[in-house]
């Protein structure tokens, strides 16, 4: 579905939410933030890219920001984050450990101290990057990481979901009611009524088992094994 047709439909579900009451300029944002929950929620747009390892950069006090680093970064993805050992000419990724800040707290006390030297353990908080030990010198390219990438918003009446533009992608088409759901969901509290009565969760009831409904289904690979999971580069 493109932008007009999500505006009429959600107005069709929703008595009261006509354009003089909820404003394309509220609608919009509000179908535009399912796409994104939708697209972390199920890893909809994975993609990898890599990034310049910066001296010294990486560490407790001097952490990489992800937003700056790569631009579109959503939410990690399972192929992890890879570091080359090796040179520009000759690189040798390494994958390294994905940690938590307090597995670190607790199992690499001393980290927020440590000195620099060959990359082991990642951690991610928020929008910063940790990398333990950081890497003492500069390397374009230094590391490599798989991650979901930010979807584009919908600004246009002919725009599809994900892309923001007029081509649209066909498999992600099975998500184009959860996206309607999740706003008739939100669009509730605005027309005066309870967040906590039967209407409201009832809303988001339907929300949550369309997108596991329809995330159970992409994921759905019959050619695959089922315990097939994300993979990062190839090392040979």
């Amino acid at each position: 579905m493109t932008l007009e047709n999500f505006r009429a439909i959600v107005r069709a579900m929703v008595p009261g939410s006509k354009s003089s009451v909820i404003a394309d300029t509220v609608l919009d944002p509000i179908l535009n933030a399912g796409v994104v929950d939708l697209t972390a929620f199920c890893e909809l747009l994975p993609t990898n890219k890599k990034f310049n390892a910066v001296a010294d950069q990486g560490s407790a006090a001097n952490p990489y920001t992800l937003s700056s680093a790569l631009g579109d970064f959503l939410v990690q993805g399972g192929g992890g984050l890879w570091w080359n050992s090796g040179d520009g000419d000759s690189p040798k990724w390494k994958k390294l450990s994905p940690r938590t800040i307090e597995w670190l707290d607790e199992n690499r006390p001393n980290w927020h101290e440590i000195s620099s030297g060959s990359p082991e353990d990642y951690a991610i908080d928020g929008d910063n990057l940790y990398i333990v030990p950081h890497p003492s010198d500069s390397l374009s390219d230094g590391f490599w990481n798989f991650y979901t990438k930010l979807p584009t918003d919908m600004s246009d009446t002919g725009h599809y979901p994900f892309v923001g533009s007029t081509s649209k992608l066909s498999h992600l088409e099975i998500f184009d009611f959860a996206i309607c759901y999740y706003a008739r969901w939100k669009i509730i509290p605005m027309l005066g009524q309870d967040t906590m009565n039967d209407e409201f969760n009832r809303n988001q009831n339907l929300y949550v088992k369309e997108r596991k409904e329809k995330h159970d289904l992409i994921r759905r690979r019959p050619d695959l094994d089922q315990t097939a999971k994300w993979q990062g580069p190839v090392i040979r």
